[in-house]
This record gives structure tokens, sequence and C-alpha cells, in this order.
């Protein structure tokens, strides 16, 4: 049986986003199912566009989310180079073999003349195809513009029949070759079109499946021609489904084609990014969500893919004054974070992972976000016991660990003070005297534990008091943590306890020389 070889290829233009990112996650998770190899090839023949600092970005992209590599740019492999670039002089000899079977010619027509004809095509209402001016030069007039060193690009004679994709996930998908035309294979720089340069690459890498989005699929009858023409054996192809954002649109900077490091940074792990992005567009036999890499490995297949787009639910649909103005690309991390959507598959299952997760291991994960932590540097680590212990009993709260932080820091408060004079308003104007003292002597009284123990406490105070709301909340926010914004108060009120609580309430009223 063949060994199924998948890879991903990306163009180092830019960040790896989500559709990047899922594109090398099934062409990994296929590659591990069927215990194949799964090759990283760097498509950089854009010049204009390719950059290092992009082609770094995606190593390390690739690298968080997990997708090791078994051939490619810093492992190697018998089929390399692994980087366009450096495969010029492959590319060719294979373009002067075209030339000499006639499959391909050296097209002389310049921008302006082209630019021209795609013109007239455009204000006649029809497609433009080249016409194959050059297509029939003696090998004379060949030479001729060689020698007068006229720029020129290499067309594919394209042959006039009906190609048919054989898709595994789209089905059966028909072009007429005729509307395509005679098109560039190698541009006027001496660099390979993507079309041509894909080709060689897959044919020469041994490449069996090549899995992608479902935008390339308008490209794959070209590549299906040039197959053909070498003899190459054809891959089979799988274009996998569009993915949409919540208002039902293709993504873009607008709406959440963001980087995938963004995430990282916002404290998802890798492990459930990768579970995430599996479900965009693909089920599993038994229709589980919450996966482990194991079991994604073993039970993904590209055929259970569907042609429906998928919903990238991650952010919150933008308000229409939004629209022109947000770029998800340019926001900060706080910024990014407004936009989240609470209720997305993606929170659902980090904190699934939070919670199910080796306490050690979360540790470990959270020590990055530690970093600015106001606690002392001994907690730092993620092995400290004592901070074990508090992230344990907070976790259960957390969708990423960068939500964590202001738990922990709560927990090292020991002389409490308010951050301004908006706070300590709270408690002074109006009814809050009566509120925070109500709530005060009902904590005192009872013996509280759960988040809902704690909001009863709040309602009762409000019954107490005629409060409710703004009025309500705020007076016992600012008494019993000092600020007038912060963490979820019931769920605060249970990780601190009785004790802690009624502790600070009365340094507060100390502070602000009343009594509760």
């Amino acid at each position: 049986m063949t060994e199924v070889r998948t890879r991903f290829a990306p163009s180092p233009s830019g960040f790896l986003h989500v559709g990047g990112a899922r594109t090398a996650l099934f062409n990994y998770l296929y590659a591990k199912a069927k215990k194949g190899k799964f090759l990283l090839r760097i498509e950089d023949t854009d010049q204009d566009r390719s950059t290092a600092a992009s082609f770094k970005i995606i190593l390390e992209s690739l690298k968080w989310l997990g997708m090791e590599w078994d051939e490619g740019p810093g492992v190697g492999g018998p089929n390399g180079p692994y980087t366009q670039s450096e495969r010029i002089p492959i590319y060719k000899e294979y373009t002067d073999k075209l030339i000499a079977d006639k499959k391909a010619y050296r097209c002389f027509c310049s921008a302006e003349e082209l630019d021209g004809k795609k013109k007239q095509a455009d204000a006649m209402g029809i497609p433009y195809i080249y016409d194959g001016k050059c297509s029939d030069l003696t090998d004379a007039e060949i030479q001729s513009q060689i020698e007068k060193k006229i720029p020129f690009t290499v067309r594919f004679k394209t042959p006039h029949k009906i190609v048919i994709v054989d898709d595994m996930i789209q089905g059966k998908v028909k072009f007429e070759s005729k509307l395509i035309g005679d098109f560039i294979i190698v541009k006027s720089d001496g660099f390979p079109s993507y079309n041509y340069a894909v080709v060689i690459d897959d044919a020469l890498m041994k490449i069996t499946h090549v899995i992608r989005g479902v935008g390339h699929l308008s490209n794959t009858p070209r590549q299906i021609l040039i197959f053909e023409a070498f003899g190459f054996p054809l891959p089979r192809f799988a274009h996998a489904s569009e993915i949409v954002g919540t208002d039902g649109k293709k993504l873009s900077k607008r709406a959440g084609a963001t980087s995938v490091l963004a995430f990282r940074d916002l404290g998802y792990s890798s492990d459930t990014m990768r579970n995430y992005m599996a479900l965009l567009g693909w089920t599993s036999p038994d229709g589980k969500e919450y996966m482990s890499d194991e079991e994604l490995c073993s039970v993904f297949d590209v055929e259970r893919c569907s042609k429906s787009p998928a919903t990238f639910d991650v952010f919150k649909k933008l308000k229409e004054e939004e629209k022109e103005t947000v770029d998800f690309n340019k926001l900060s991390l706080l910024g990014l974070a407004e936009y989240l959507n609470p209720k997305s598959k993606l929170n659902w299952m980090s904190n699934k992972y939070i919670r199910d997760v080796n306490i050690e291991t979360l540790g470990k994960e959270l020590e990055p976000f530690l970093k600015d932590c106001q606690i002392p540097e001994t907690f730092k680590s993620g092995t400290n016991p004592q901070l074990l212990s508090i992230l344990d009993s907070v976790r259960v709260y957390l969708d990423r660990l960068i939500q964590a932080p202001p738990y922990i820091e709560e927990f090292f408060l020991e002389n409490l003070q308010f951050e301004n004079d908006e706070a300590k308003q709270l408690v002074l104007e109006g009814n809050g005297k009566a509120v925070v003292s109500t709530f005060y002597q009902y904590v005192k009284a009872h013996a509280l534990v759960t988040p809902d123990e704690y909001k009863e406490a709040m309602t009762k105070a409000g019954e107490t008091t005629g409060e409710k709301g703004r009025t309500l909340f705020m007076p016992i926010r600012a008494i019993t943590t000092g600020k007038s914004h912060g963490l979820e108060l019931p769920i605060l009120f249970s990780l601190l306890g009785q004790e802690k609580l009624v502790k600070r309430m009365e340094q507060l009223a100390l502070a602000l020389g009343i009594t509760v």
C-alpha cells in the first residue's frame, strides 16, 4: 500500500491565520491517521511579498500548535530543498522539457499589450482568455526576440478538453479547459507561477493527498493539466469548506482572520486550539467534540469533511458602525478580548481543558501569564505548591489562562485600599452605606460557601434596602475589593471565603470612617 504523504505549503507573506492553520491541521491529522508523513514546504516564489519575518512566524505558529513536520525546513528530508526559491534550477529543467515537447512556449507580449486586451474583453462583457498570439512563433522569431533581450514569460499550451476534478469533499467537478486558455507557468523574472511550481513539487515530493481550502478548487484543473503533461501520477484532491464568521461572511481582518499566535497570547492552549479547528468543517464518526490529540489522530478522515461553510464563532458579530473601523490585526490583546464571544465553542472547550488537565501541567502553562502579576516573585513559578492550590481553586471559572492573574492577585491582597475616589463614593453616596452594612451583617451571620449562596446574600441586601442593579452591586464591590470594576463577585467571594471577606469589609469600612 502506498504511504500517505500530505503537505502544508504556506506563502511567507504574513502571519498564519485560522484558515491556513486549519489547512495545516487537516493535512497533519490525515497523515497521522493513515500512519503517513506530513511535509512542510515554503512557497516563496512571490519575492515581492515574501519576508524572513513571516517565515519565522509561520514556523513558530506551527510549532506552538504542536504540528511537527516529518520533512521540511529545519528537519530536512530526501526530497528537498523544501523552500521554492531554492528549487529554481529544478523548475527550469522541467520547463525546458515542456518547451522542447511543444507543450509550452515563450510569450513576448508586453504587460501593456495584455492589459489592453483584458480591458477590451471587460468592455465587451466577456472573460479574458489569452489569444495564443505567441504560440506559433518560429524558432528564428523566438531567437530574434531573445537576442533583443525582450522580456518573456512561459505559457502552458492548454489542450482543449473537459477536466474532471474527483474531489474527496466536493465530489466530481467539471471544468472546460478552453475557458482557461494558455496560462503563464514561468514569470518574466524567471520564477515559476504558483500553479506550476506546486505541481512539480508535489510530484517530486511524492505527495499523495492535496488537502486545502475550497478557494483553491479553481486552480486544480490547471494543475491537473500540468500533471498530465509530465505524466506524473495525480494526487487525491480534497478542498475543505470555507470558514465564515458569526456574520456568515468570509473571514477577513474585520471578521476574525487574526494570527493564531494571538490565541496563544490570550491564554488558549494549543491542545484546545487544535481540537476547535479540527471541528471547523469536520465531524467525528460518533459526533464527539471534545477530543484528545490521540483521538483526533486516530479517527480523522478528510472524507468526513462537509461541503457547507464552517462557522468560526470565536468573535462576536460586529455592530454596523464597527464593520468599517475595527481591524482585528491592529487591536491590542485587551482590545481583541473585548470582541471575544463568551459562548463560543472554543471557550467551552478551553474551560473544559483547564478543568480537566493535570494541575502541574496547567501551572507550567500559566507561567507566561504571571510575569506582570502583582504577587510575590516566589509564587510566579508554575511549580509553587501554594500557587497550584490557588489555581486549582479558580480554574473552574477560567475560559483562558489570561483570566487567571486577577483571581490569583486577590488571594495575596492584605492591606486593601480604595483605588480611587470613585470607588469610595460608591459606598458613601445615596444608600450605599446601608447596602454594605446589610450585606456585611448577613455574610457574618451565615455560613456561606458557594457562589449561589453569596449571590443570595446580595439579593437579600437588596430586598432589605430597596436597592437593585448598579446601586446594589457597586457599593458591595467597592467595600469588598476597593475597586469600581473587576471579577464576578459571587465567584470571587466563594474563593476568598467568609473569614477573609469579612476582614476585607471591616478594613475598608475603617478606611472610610464608617461602621458596618
